[in-house]
């Protein structure tokens, strides 16, 4: 629970973090809503996603929140048929955590359950993705492959907060860079 608390005060603190050094600033300050849920969203600017790391026990958790237009190429709601099929698209490819990140085989884990969903409000929206994954031997993972990049072409920078049982850590990804050394985070 202890963990728990931490990651959360991290995000909030991740949420602060200076974006300045990139080139697109179009911030968006406002909640999104969708059908069925209503969830506070924080700003955001297109080309920066967050990824959300957190480790409980042999459980590691996998929380990609990523602006519309990174996933779609827009963040209005979609009502053409050409942009009901790129949401549809989006939501089956953030399905299959591959497309994602790749951990190494040595930790030996599996899939306990994931979700996807997009998040909608007037003109803008957010992806929302996460993996539960359990690891028989989750002391093993030394790098984790981000993939985002190559499976959003529109996504510029990867904001990344990993907590877990020995660490705390931010860090900042780009499509050159998106391998994450974690050797005896876990």
């Amino acid at each position: 629970m202890k963990y728990l608390v931490f990651f959360l005060v991290l995000i909030n603190i991740s949420g602060y973090c200076d974006n300045h050094d990139n080139h697109h600033h179009e911030d968006h300050d406002h909640h999104h809503e969708d059908e069925t849920k209503k969830k506070s969203l924080k700003a955001h600017q297109h080309g920066i996603g967050i990824l959300n790391i957190a480790q409980q026990n042999n459980t590691i958790i996998f929380e990609f929140e990523l602006p519309g237009y990174d996933v779609v190429g827009f963040e209005y709601k979609a009502r053409k048929k050409e942009d009901v099929k790129k949401v549809k698209q989006a939501i089956n490819t953030l399905s299959e955590y591959n497309n994602m990140f790749v951990i190494n085989d040595e930790a030996k884990c599996k899939e306990k359950s994931n979700n996807s969903d997009i998040i909608i409000e007037g003109n803008h929206t957010e992806f929302r993705s996460k993996y539960i994954l359990t690891c028989s031997n989750i002391s093993n993972i030394t790098k984790i492959k981000i993939n985002y990049f190559e499976t959003f072409s529109n996504s510029k920078k990867l904001n990344v907060n990993i907590v877990s049982k020995k660490i705390a850590k931010t860090y900042k990804l780009f499509s050159d860079n998106n391998i994450i050394k974690v050797k005896n985070y876990f």
